[in-house]
């Protein structure tokens, strides 16, 4: 295609959007709402496993020491560990330190701070924090075989309810987006088929005359791609707007809610919204002239 030729594709697109302003308003306004609802269910989605990954962030495993056991030989395990696949933190601790925190944690709990105080039955031992909850089970089984472990504690059904959680979210977000996305789609074929339905006649004596059909598709197509961002773009205003004002409600009301960051949000959100509107578009544009192209 030559200069001439793109020229009038460009032209007749800014025609098109001018002249059928009305129309053109229309189909924006179903994609920013269709985007809209996307991207209320991306930032869902996304919040939620933002919840579930700082919970498995918090999961810890607790490696305890036999007692009598040099601290030269903790400490030459600890470093190791430290180097281990999987192990993000490792806190050693000491038996009198442990005291210390139980006393801190239980001040009313009398016999307790009793008991620790004349005879400290606790052990040295390791907090040990993970990149991946479901390692720490394999993590487990590997201190377990050092001679120096006396045991290894950690909450088993939570990893495992964590992991299947996470793994829900994750299926029921893709599955509620490509339903919305494919119920967007619909919408928006109908909304620019009644476009081109209104150009019907244009489009046939372009036909008649010899034009290609990719000649008469190109200023659709271009025009559902315009429509398609401008669409997103309002999307990602209001989408914008509302996160910023839910996240400084949820800094007062919920400050233990734990919301995934504006910048992480709408990153995904523009990412989204804007490639999947110039996809809808496009693709609305295709199905919409299909029929009028056969002359």
């Amino acid at each position: 295609m030559n200069l001439n030729g793109v020229g009038y594709i460009v032209r007749e697109t800014a025609r098109n959007l001018i002249r059928n302003s009305w129309m053109s308003l229309a189909s924006v306004s179903t994609v920013a709402i269709s985007m809209f609802v996307l991207s209320f269910f991306l930032v869902l989605t996304t919040n939620l496993n933002h919840v579930t990954s700082v919970l498995q962030s918090q999961v810890e495993m607790k490696v305890f020491i036999n007692r009598q056991v040099p601290r030269s030989q903790e400490l030459a395990l600890l470093k190791k560990a430290r180097h281990w696949p999987n192990v993000r933190r490792i806190d050693f601790f000491t038996k009198q330190q442990a005291a210390a925190s139980l006393k801190q944690e239980f001040p009313d709990q009398r016999d307790l701070v009793t008991l620790i105080s004349k005879s400290n039955p606790l052990f040295d031992g390791y907090d040990v924090y993970t990149y991946r909850p479901q390692a720490i089970p394999q993590l487990a089984a590997r201190f377990k075989k050092k001679s120096i472990v006396h045991t290894v504690v950690y909450e088993g059904q939570v990893v495992s309810r964590l992991d299947k959680l996470s793994n829900i979210l994750r299926w029921v977000g893709w599955i509620v987006e490509g339903l919305l996305g494919l119920a967007t789609l619909f919408i928006i074929v109908n909304t620019i088929r009644l476009a081109v339905f209104a150009r019907r006649r244009e489009v046939q004596v372009m036909k008649l005359v010899g034009a290609t059909d990719w000649f008469i598709r190109w200023p659709f197509v271009l025009e559902g791609m315009v429509l398609g961002i401008l669409g997103a773009l309002v999307a990602d205003v209001v989408v914008d707007g509302g996160y910023r004002w839910l996240t400084g409600v949820a800094a007062v009301a919920l400050p233990f809610w734990p919301l995934a960051s504006l910048h992480s949000v709408m990153s995904e959100v523009l990412m989204f919204t804007l490639i999947g509107g110039v996809l809808v578009g496009v693709l609305a544009s295709l199905v919409a002239l299909r029929r009028f192209l056969r002359v």
